[in-house]
């Protein structure tokens, strides 16, 4: 039976607005087109988790508005089996997104985040959870320290290297744009068990005390990169659930992200677009 995770993090409405180049100052530019979806780092790993045969339960924040009724409809609506939502009286996130003609994307809240008030005293940890902080706050630390003892894997977004606070999860990973160039993952392999770090077209690489395992980028038609990211830490997590080894969880992961690029969405497209696209059946 696979592993139960718990994500914790934000989810928000992201207006996505096509333009031809980014705007420089100064400049004009028309849009090619505008569409609003639901995002939020945290929200699209669990949205896409969920889709995987996983247990998911997903711990976040939502404003009194109406774009917080809108998403919690959303939430309600999916596969994700426990919602653990705080209530709070100001907007939810609300994010703008520009994506160019390269399919490059720069992404501007629009609203103050509330992550300091996420706490998740009322989680049922229990032993062999995966407990999962994509977006690392040290206001986290007292639940990440709850998690480890009650036994759970835990798993930090790769800015949590920058915080020496951290002094131990058995996973940490993101973008290698997060984590400073300047440093070396194996010096930090005694905080970290592992170390997963994404390229871009480079592809990905883990690093664990058993050395590093590589892979390639898989070559698609990429038409959004949003959520690409999102798509590939949610195919790592489904790995980890289903118990594969860190060579399949990476293999997953990548193709994942390989389909999330293809369309323009920022959740993950569902695990049974991924497994048709690729012939891969890694989860029963």
């Amino acid at each position: 039976m696979p592993k139960k995770v718990w994500v914790q993090g934000p989810i928000a409405l992201d207006t996505v607005v096509y333009v031809s180049e980014f705007p420089t100052p100064g400049s004009f530019v028309n849009s090619l087109r505008t569409e609003e979806r639901t995002g939020g780092t945290a929200a699209n790993v669990a949205l896409g988790l969920c889709t995987a045969a996983v247990d998911t339960g997903f711990v976040s924040y939502l404003g009194n508005d109406e774009i917080g009724k809108q998403l919690l409809r959303v939430l309600e609506h999916s596969a994700i089996k426990d919602l653990v939502i705080t209530h709070i009286d100001d907007k939810t996130n609300h994010a703008l997104v520009l994506v160019d003609e390269k399919s490059e994307r720069t992404i501007i809240s629009m609203t103050t985040p509330h992550l300091r008030e996420l706490r998740m005293d009322n989680v049922p940890f229990k032993n062999g959870d995966v407990v999962a902080f994509i977006l690392w706050r040290e206001e986290f630390l007292a639940d990440l320290q709850r998690a480890q003892a009650a036994g759970c894997f835990t798993v930090v977004g790769a800015s949590a290297l920058a915080d020496p606070s951290v002094t131990g999860a058995d996973l940490l990973i993101g973008s290698r744009n997060d984590f400073p160039s300047h440093l070396n993952p194996l010096d930090h392999l005694s905080r970290f068990t592992t170390i997963v770090l994404t390229d871009g077209s480079n592809g990905s690489v883990a690093y664990s005390g058993s050395g590093e395992i590589k892979q390639s980028a898989f070559e698609v038609e990429v038409k959004d990169t949003t959520g690409a990211g999102d798509a590939f830490i949610a195919g790592y997590l489904a790995g980890i659930a289903h118990e594969l080894n860190p060579a399949q969880c990476l293999e997953l992961a990548g193709k994942w992200a390989a389909s999330a690029v293809q369309v323009n969405t920022s959740i993950p497209p569902a695990f049974e677009v991924v497994k048709a696209q690729w012939g891969i059946d890694l989860i029963p």
